[in-house]
């Protein structure tokens, strides 16, 4: 079983994530004691903030600075997790029109979507419902536990029911307020990848390890391990929806 942390902002002065290289490394060393092998570098992709060339090229250079940096630690005996390159996709109209499988998680066809920060109203439901039929790449619903804090549950219930793979933050699973729902829809399998979703070492850090303790501890080692391995299936290309 490979340990995947499957969402990050770990690249360097790319988003509100890492800051600098040192940030980065950091993080990543405290993922590799955690035991993570794989992280997936997830940057914010915001259309009314940049095009998607400029994100491509801000993407390139980031994860170049940090690849060199991180053969240079190689040569001294330091290993690190491997790292995915991706995109975590604001939904706003138009989306549609943007090359998707271009944005998709390296080597899949898989790409993350982050939902709007407000209560979920029917006109967004159903402007949600056409994108995902009529998207024909496979979309991962980005820390989909956050939005019961602030919409409707039968609403949030209601995109969970399109069977979307979704993603849940560490944290939400760490904090006891969160937990108990954060649980309930891991143990339901509305929730299939765990991600750290981590920031900087003072905002949102690595928290890996308590998360996987947590997941193995209140439900399963079975549980925590069907999420690893659900993770390993969609980066090595294979469809999960036939299993």
């Amino acid at each position: 079983m490979t340990r995947i942390d499957f969402h990050s902002h770990i690249l360097p002065d790319m988003d509100d994530g890492a800051r600098t290289i040192a940030e980065s490394l950091s993080m990543l060393k405290i993922l590799k004691n955690d035991g993570v092998e794989t992280v997936v570098a997830t940057p914010h992709l915001y259309l009314h903030r940049e095009s998607v060339n400029d994100f491509f090229k801000h993407r390139e250079r980031s994860a170049r600075v940090l690849m060199r940096a991180i053969e240079e630690e190689k040569a001294k005996g330091i290993e690190y997790p491997k790292i995915v390159l991706g995109a975590e996709i604001y939904f706003t109209q138009g989306l549609e029109n943007l090359p998707l499988k271009d944005l998709c998680i390296e080597g899949t066809d898989y790409f993350m979507l982050e939902l709007p920060y407000a209560a979920f109203t029917r006109t967004f439901l159903n402007s949600l419902s056409n994108f995902i039929y009529s998207c024909e790449q496979k979309i991962i619903l980005a820390h989909i536990e956050r939005y019961f804090d602030f919409s409707d549950p039968k609403m949030v219930a209601q995109v969970l029911a399109h069977g979307l793979t979704s993603q849940v933050n560490c944290d939400s699973l760490i904090s006891a307020r969160t937990r108990k729902v954060t649980l309930k829809l891991i143990e339901s399998g509305d929730i299939g990848l765990l991600g750290t979703d981590l920031h900087s070492m003072d905002r949102r850090p690595p928290r890996f390890k308590e998360a996987e303790q947590i997941i193995r501890r209140k439900l399963s080692d079975n549980t925590f391990e069907n999420m690893m391995n659900t993770a390993q299936m969609i980066l090595s290309g294979e469809d999960i929806e036939k299993y």
